[in-house]
């Protein structure tokens, strides 16, 4: 069933200027979004999908847990892993979640960062920045934990950038209704995801399983902050 416009989630609100012009990318679901996938706004995805496929294959012999990072793998010298975990993943459905979210997010992002290789540049400094804050996070909040490996610090990032582009491609100040509301959702889809996993590890006898709702922190609230001061200041181009 539909759901009407005014009731949808502002992560998902159609934005477009006063002439109908799309400023900062349609809704996720909009077809346009995908369309946009395949536009030089949406080739950072693409490229990240295959990268992310050969991690993937070359984890078969060992697994993923060389490739996560922790507090015990920087101890040990494994610094390696700080840049390794966030193009890595623990198994295919794992992938395919992720990229579920990063393919119609990434060419959002792309439309308010720019195209050539300052935008390349802007998105790479987001996409890194996030990786990077989500696994601080991790650290800082779980020092002893398990390997974490994944592109959700990253993802959660483009979120949080996503969400503070305007209608008119202007950042929406934090203190907003529509940014509380998107932190809302952020709690309570990680709250979902730990309570969904948690019912999964009791059915299959305690195998250990974990959401890395630390990375999703850090990521998130690297997004939100960075967003205004890596996006260029004079809005590109608008999408018709």
């Amino acid at each position: 069933m539909s759901q009407p416009a005014a009731d949808r989630p502002p992560l998902f609100a159609r934005r477009r200027d006063a002439r109908g012009r799309l400023r900062s990318g349609p809704p996720i679901w909009d077809r346009r979004t995908w369309k946009l996938l395949f536009s030089a706004a949406g080739a950072p995805a693409l490229i990240l999908a295959a990268v992310f496929g050969l991690a993937l294959a070359a984890q078969t012999a060992d697994g993923p847990a060389p490739w996560g990072i922790s507090g015990q793998a920087l101890a040990h010298g494994r610094w390696h892993t700080v840049a390794a975990h966030m193009v890595a993943h623990g198994n295919l459905a794992h992938l395919l979640m992720n990229l579920s979210v990063l393919l119609p997010l990434t060419p959002l992002a792309m439309v308010r960062l720019g195209s050539g290789r300052a935008g390349w540049g802007r998105f790479a400094a987001l996409y890194a920045g996030s990786a990077l804050a989500g696994a601080a996070m991790y650290l800082a909040l779980n020092p002893g934990g398990p390997p974490m490996v994944g592109s959700s610090g990253a993802i959660f990032g483009l979120w949080g950038a996503v969400v503070r582009i305007g209608a008119d491609g202007g950042m929406i100040p934090l203190r907003t209704r529509r940014i509380f509301d998107e932190v809302v959702l952020f709690v309570l889809l990680n709250l979902m995801m730990v309570g969904l996993v948690f019912v999964i590890v009791q059915m299959e006898g305690g195998v250990i399983g974990s959401v890395g709702w630390e990375a999703h922190l850090g990521g998130f609230l690297f997004g939100l902050l960075a967003m205004p001061r890596l996006a260029p200041r004079t809005p590109p181009p608008a999408h018709h």
